[in-house]
């Protein structure tokens, strides 16, 4: 493995189609070759970068400077073209674009608004009053990406608006009131419905609802839910719940499928034992005990990577066939592969990385990055069917 020289730069980001990286320096925005890391483009902001976003299309990189409540957006292959986005007292707390690439949606502090900006001049912004988050409880539809839904909350209740891209996001096409206190939501993987689901230590629900506010299905048989994740492609989502157990839940069916135990035990006696299941485990430098201990992994261990000590979360694939948990005290899993992974040191942060290509075949090399407090990258490649 060959490295490059060192760049001092900060919120670096690879362009969705991998050609470029763009990274921060202070006031500039720095876009390079993905493959020399030559320099393509230099953009130079107003304030210190906070944070930057390349559109789907790999077009457009935007930039947030929140100090000054403003959104530079630059275009990558004509460097004579800028935007500029200025929501002066309101501020900006996230700037995100949506599935077309000629939309940037700002939301403001205190939970203003959302004002959503065409890419064209003279234009003016659609404004949706009280969003409910800044980071989420806003999705576009999977088909053609035309409604945008938006998870409100006023005067102590939830509400859900839809909203057309055809007449610039200004008016609602559906709106209706939301029984609970919502953490996100997401559509359907056919846009027949929405999915909304209860916020962390509430109630653990998982509503579907239809365009026109109708409930048409309540899941309620999780036990207390600690986090929820969809895979790409809306027909599973994930429950993480707070005694380390998973729910699969079918967007198709509307149910559970399934329910995972976060215990090394339970798994290998759900598989039949240690030698159905690959066991990568991560040798400790010192006598210390692992959460091994007690366990017979068989002969099939082939690598230590100890035990973790981060919050319950998932991480599921873009074809969405696998997925893999973190839990507290307990080791990292990937379920439906037969392989579990042990860390001595505490697992900060993971990430799945596909093959090239959405066919169902690219699935015979999935990656997963794992990175710990010991300052350490783990590179683990998954062969094989799901």
């Amino acid at each position: 493995m060959r490295f490059s020289e060192l760049h001092k730069h900060t919120c670096g980001q690879w362009s969705p189609d991998g050609r470029y990286l763009a990274a921060a320096s202070m006031g500039r925005v720095l876009v390079r070759d993905a493959e020399t890391l030559k320099l393509v483009q230099v953009f130079v902001c107003c304030e210190k970068v906070g944070r930057i976003e390349w559109s789907p299309d790999s077009q457009y990189i935007l930039a947030e400077t929140s100090k000054q409540g403003v959104v530079q957006v630059w275009c990558i292959s004509d460097g004579d073209w800028s935007c500029r986005i200025d929501e002066g007292l309101a501020g900006v707390t996230r700037a995100r674009w949506d599935p077309s690439s000629r939309h940037v949606l700002i939301m403001t502090e205190f939970h203003m608004y959302l004002a959503v900006w065409k890419l064209q001049q003279d234009a003016t912004a659609a404004h949706i009053r009280h969003p409910k988050y800044d980071d989420r409880g806003v999705a576009f539809n999977h088909g053609d990406g035309r409604f945008l839904a938006v998870l409100r909350r006023s005067n102590c209740q939830d509400h859900v608006s839809v909203h057309n891209s055809e007449d610039n996001f200004s008016s609602e096409v559906f709106a209706f009131q939301i029984d609970g206190d919502c953490a996100d939501m997401m559509w359907a993987h056919d846009d027949s419905s929405l999915l909304l689901w209860d916020r962390p230590a509430r109630a653990s629900r998982f509503l579907w609802y239809s365009l026109r506010g109708e409930l048409l299905v309540q899941v309620k048989e999780c036990k207390l839910l600690r986090s929820a994740y969809p895979s790409p492609s809306a027909q599973f989502l994930v429950a993480a719940c707070f005694d380390g157990s998973l729910c699969l839940l079918s967007g198709t069916t509307r149910s559970i499928v399934s329910t995972f135990a976060h215990d090394l035990k339970s798994a290998l006696a759900e598989t039949g034992g240690a030698d159905d299941v690959a066991v990568l485990r991560e040798e400790p430098s010192n006598a210390e005990t692992d959460a091994t201990s007690g366990v017979d992994l068989g002969s099939r261990t082939c690598l230590l990577v100890g035990s973790v000590a981060s919050p319950l979360g998932g991480e599921v694939p873009r074809l969405g066939s696998v997925h893999c948990t973190e839990h507290i005290g307990q080791p990292a899993g990937y379920f439906h592969i037969g392989c579990i992974s042990l860390h001595v040191v505490t697992c900060r942060d993971f990430e799945w990385k596909l093959s090239p290509g959405d066919d169902p075949a690219a699935l015979a090399e999935r990656r997963l990055a794992l990175a710990d407090a010991g300052q350490r990258l783990h590179l683990c490649l998954c062969s094989g069917p799901p």
